[in-house]
């Protein structure tokens, strides 16, 4: 499943390295993208949607999906 995500509280590129931890700490085997100048989260995995979500919250961050 591919899921890409929004992150408007996402500022840099620390901010970046903390997302893609919470995201392969719950998946080691995901891709993930990240663009912090458009802030946008593309991640390849296959867990669930809610699950990688989750997993940015926890990180500290405000996720929504991208339309």
């Amino acid at each position: 499943m591919e899921l890409e995500l929004a992150v408007k509280d996402m500022s840099c590129g620390g901010c970046a390295n903390s997302i893609a931890r919470a995201l392969t700490g719950v998946d080691p085997a995901a891709a993930v993208e990240i663009d912090v100048s458009t802030k946008i989260v593309k991640i390849a995995s296959t867990l669930p949607a809610t699950q990688l979500i989750e997993a940015i919250e926890a990180a500290g961050f405000h996720p929504s999906i991208k339309n």
